[in-house]
């Protein structure tokens, strides 16, 4: 937030301009106020305003003479000269001096609003001016151990012992591709990214911009990352990004006391930028809210997916990867080479059931895992993948479209009042020939199907959330949670409580 002192004889003036506008809302703070020019040199030299908005009537000293001592000290305050008198004179002495704005009393407060604006941007040029002669590499080379910051410690902007946060804004390694023929660079976005910075962070920043990331450390209130408003302000940068924001991501750190502890707030950074994999692009992701579960592979996905997919049961092959990939997402960043490892493991198994491969095919499936934006990414291929292999069964066999739509509709609705009639009328079937179909096609009946579902989901809720059991019964539509402790105790041999217990 940028100072502003008043400096102003008529106390009356004075409190119309502090109680007219909601300078918080400009990101404006009042810092104080004098009544006369003499008054203002001392406080000037205490509060170091950005902006002063000056009455140039005033008595002892007025607001020229004023302007004129302080401007050697402090050449980078912007000034707005009020005066009740159109007085060329003081016009002409108004322009020599370089002030902002000159406003006649008495004045609009648009006129005022309009004049503080320009202050405004004015400082953030001066801003980022200041902090584009920094080296552009500071802000990678003051994280090395080795950095010895005597030599620099007036030049830097950033307080070096007050808490500091690394943001590093990272473009997806899609973008210089997509953006190759027209030579386009992350660089192209510098300016605009020091001006951001320099507003939100009020010039306390350093920042470098290599390859497709920008790093930058900034001082930061301790609260910082818990901080809605600097969070929303944060968000401004997407914008600055505009038709790219969909391949940018940015990683925060905790607040660390001071740059001896930078190392370790850059890798908290690039830990959570990194994690957009999982996380998915265009948000801000904070270190403190990255997951510490490993990931562990399914050690039943042969049973769970591949079965499935080998018995034609598409639907449930789908649902089980849905869940599966929803887990993923869970796991903490370190583990995204295993994942990949593991999607690619499924897509390759998945297209030996398709009917055309070849070598080409599996470079494909190998480019499209290593190469993806991210797990969603890679998760609507999949879905292709299976989607390819429903439409062979179907080919050979109409039933078998109808089965999995059915299945799929079991799958989608299994939480609502699920009944035999209401999945015939999606089908378009009798209920009587649907469960002569489905039992002739599958070798299993539709309502054991149904009862798999939901308890496989129960399962899944009892192990991996907090839930009651009373809100998993309603969840899976069992109006009465002793009807669903029954049927549960009976298809796993344990009732809800015990099972939960047996895999805390």
């Amino acid at each position: 937030m940028l100072k502003m002192l008043l400096v102003e004889d008529e106390p009356a003036t004075i409190q119309g301009i502090k109680s007219a506008i909601n300078w918080s809302m400009m990101g404006i703070s009042i810092c104080g106020e004098a009544s006369n020019g003499l008054e203002a040199i001392q406080l000037i030299d205490e509060l170091e305003p950005d902006i002063i908005l000056c009455d140039i009537r005033m008595p002892k000293m007025d607001g020229i003479s004023l302007i004129n001592q302080i401007q050697p000290r402090h050449p980078e305050i912007k000034v707005i000269f009020l005066s009740g008198y159109s007085d060329k004179e003081y016009l002409k002495s108004a322009i020599r001096l370089n002030v902002i704005d000159y406003i006649y009393k008495p004045f609009e407060l648009g006129e005022l609003i309009q004049a503080v604006e320009k202050a405004k941007a004015a400082c953030a040029r001066r801003n980022v001016s200041a902090v584009a002669a920094i080296d552009n590499d500071i802000a990678l080379k003051i994280i090395q151990k080795d950095w010895v910051p005597h030599s620099l410690l007036k030049s830097l902007p950033i307080d070096l012992d007050r808490n500091l946060s690394t943001i590093i804004v990272r473009f997806s390694s899609s973008f210089e591709i997509s953006y190759e023929a027209e030579a386009f660079t992350a660089n192209r976005f510098l300016p605009d990214f020091r001006e951001a910075f320099a507003d939100i962070f009020h010039n306390k920043y350093i920042l470098s911009c290599i390859n497709n990331t920008y790093v930058a450390h900034a001082n930061v209130p301790k609260n910082f990352t818990e901080d809605d408003d600097m969070m929303a302000q944060l968000n401004r940068l997407f914008h600055i990004t505009k038709d790219c924001s969909r391949i940018v991501s940015i990683g925060v750190s905790e607040p660390v006391a001071s740059y001896r502890c930078l190392h370790e707030s850059y890798q908290q950074a690039r830990k959570a930028v990194s994690s957009a994999f999982l996380a998915g692009y265009g948000k801000i992701i904070l270190y403190r809210n990255l997951s510490t579960n490993p990931f562990v592979p399914h050690k039943d996905l042969e049973t769970l997916l591949y079965n499935h997919v080998n018995c034609s049961n598409i639907a449930s092959a789908i649902d089980f990867l849905e869940e599966y990939i929803e887990y993923m997402r869970s796991c903490r960043p370190e583990d995204i080479p295993a994942i990949k490892d593991e999607l690619a493991e499924i897509a390759f198994h998945l297209n030996q059931k398709l009917q055309k491969q070849d070598h080409l095919q599996q470079r494909y499936i190998t480019e499209t895992i290593n190469y993806a934006l991210d797990i969603e990414e890679i998760k609507q291929y999949l879905m292709q993948l299976l989607e390819q292999i429903q439409n062979e069964i179907n080919n050979l066999d109409n039933k078998g479209r109808i089965v999995f739509d059915v299945e799929k509709f079991i799958l989608q609705n299994y939480d609502k009042d699920l009944s035999i009639n209401k999945i015939a009328e999606h089908v378009y079937l009798t209920p009587t020939y649907l469960c002569h179909l489905y039992k002739k096609t599958t070798g299993r009946t539709l309502n054991q199907f149904i009862l798999d579902v939901k308890m496989n989901k129960s399962k899944r809720l009892i192990t991996d959330t907090s839930m009651k059991i009373s809100e998993i019964a309603e969840k899976m539509g069992y109006a009465n949670q002793n009807y669903f402790t029954k049927i549960f105790t009976r298809y796993f041999g344990v009732n809800p409580s015990t099972f939960r217990n047996k895999h805390l």
